[in-house]
């Protein structure tokens, strides 16, 4: 296989898992009602199975305006993080200590041009911070809003996006290595890989992964987006054919988190 074959199907399913975390506050796409069975599926041939790339799901469209964040330098700006007025390092410092508002965040950064600086600035920190878990894992986010803005933009060079996915899931590791609870790094890989072609052995690890990850939920402080947690885990369950445990999982989520937008539209089957 061509390496920038391999490289565009390690950035397809990173995206995707991508766009889930990113969004996992917000309307989650419709996905198939949890009654509906999953049609058998037909075991691919080496050929099909080669050139399998899993899907990109949609970005749901939104409305809202990502709230504003001291950020306006150019994206060339120095990187110091010992200057006390760099934006860049203020807002680094509102991303290492947000709980649930990094989207916005990384939107307007990923607007203003300024990704670049930013990963280049979380290189520098996590190198003279190598005991901090929570700077690879926004370094492998970071990482991966790029990965997604050179998506969206038609053009992107194929090996870039692969090289940038890769790293980014190093950094995920090198977070977990760090602190093998860490939620974030937990949740983002777990989810890329629902959206790959189907196979047994990766899907069953996936399930494996976000059981587990419940059950740590279950000796935490809630949070709203552990329900997300539930439904990426349903979704997974349906994708292989286990219906019953899917319903159960949704049932289970929506009884800890029975507001959640996204387990009430799945819920309704929508």
């Amino acid at each position: 296989m061509k390496t920038s074959v391999i490289l565009l199907i390690v950035a397809c399913g990173v995206i995707a898992g991508t766009v889930v975390y990113l969004n996992r506050a917000k309307t989650a796409p419709a996905p198939a009602p949890i009654a509906e069975a999953t049609p058998a599926a037909v075991a691919p041939s080496a050929e099909t199975t080669r050139a399998a790339q899993p899907e990109l799901p949609p970005t749901p469209a939104t409305n809202t305006v990502p709230a504003p964040i001291a950020v306006a330098a150019a994206a060339g700006v120095e990187t110091n993080a010992s200057a006390p007025e760099n934006p860049i390092s203020k807002a680094i410092d509102a991303l290492l200590t947000a709980r649930g508002d990094k989207h916005a965040m990384f939107e307007q950064l990923r607007k203003n041009g300024q990704l670049d600086a930013v990963i280049a600035e979380l290189q520098q920190r996590a190198a003279a911070n190598p005991n901090d878990a929570e700077i690879p894992t926004t370094l492998g986010e970071a990482q991966l809003n790029k990965v997604k803005g050179l998506h969206d933009s038609g053009n992107a060079d194929v090996n870039e996006m692969g090289i940038l996915a890769m790293q980014a899931d190093q950094n995920f590791n090198a977070a977990l290595k760090i602190d093998p609870k860490n939620w974030e790094a937990q949740f983002v890989k777990a989810s890329s890989m629902y959206y790959w072609p189907a196979n047994a052995d990766r899907d069953a690890g996936v399930v494996q992964q976000l059981s587990s990850l419940i059950d740590q939920q279950d000796g935490m402080s809630a949070q709203p987006q552990f329900a997300q947690t539930y439904a990426v885990l349903a979704k997974e369950y349906q994708k292989i054919g286990k219906i019953d445990e899917a319903a159960a999982t949704l049932k289970l989520g929506l009884q800890r988190f029975p507001s959640d937008a996204t387990l009430l539209q799945m819920a309704n089957g929508k």
